[in-house]
């Protein structure tokens, strides 16, 4: 059986790619947490020292005060909005010239043919898939870290949304097992 979806690529699709990619991404996950727990590690010097200012203790410190603050502010930037900013930027320039393409997908049990509105097409095997996510939305075959494939859930024209999702679940299955 082969499975059809044609997808037009949004700026909704790109996003998710984005949100799929670090979904697993474990080194993307330890840095944010890494910077958000010296945010608030700053934060909380910061809070005492404007403690000891209002309690006119002698150890108050106005540039320490200044200090924590300024710190504060860049590591939780970094950690809350910077990275997903950097980020967004990132596949922003892969995928913003995709916008408003329309994509069709031939997937079996084999191979993944992607053919887009020029005739142009690519062939990926199963095995250059190296995983797979998906939101409310969207399908998220990874080629590469960055590279995906991206199937609108509401695209099928041959198969089933459920259909493509018991295919990848098997296929990653008995990948799993050859490896074990």
């Amino acid at each position: 059986m082969t499975i059809v979806n044609q997808t037009k690529i949004s700026q909704e699709s790109i996003d998710g790619v984005m949100r799929a990619s670090n979904f697993d991404n474990d080194r993307y996950k330890k840095f944010k947490m890494v910077y958000n727990l010296f945010g608030l590690l700053f934060g909380i010097m910061f809070v005492r020292s404007v403690v000891e200012h209002m309690m006119n203790t002698s150890g108050a410190d106005t540039f320490m005060t200044v200090f924590y603050a300024v710190a504060t502010a860049i590591f939780l930037y970094i950690g809350m909005i910077g990275m997903d900013k950097n980020n967004k930027n990132r596949f922003q320039s892969i995928y913003g010239k995709m916008k408003n393409i329309t994509f069709t997908y031939a997937i079996d049990s084999e191979e993944i043919k992607v053919t887009d509105e020029e005739e142009d097409s690519d062939l990926f095997s199963w095995k250059d898939v190296i995983k797979w996510n998906q939101d409310q939305n969207n399908f998220y075959f990874f080629v590469s870290q960055e590279n995906c494939l991206i199937m609108d859930k509401k695209g099928f024209t041959s198969g089933t949304e459920q259909d493509l999702r018991d295919l990848a679940t098997a296929v990653f299955a008995l990948r799993n097992e050859e490896e074990e």
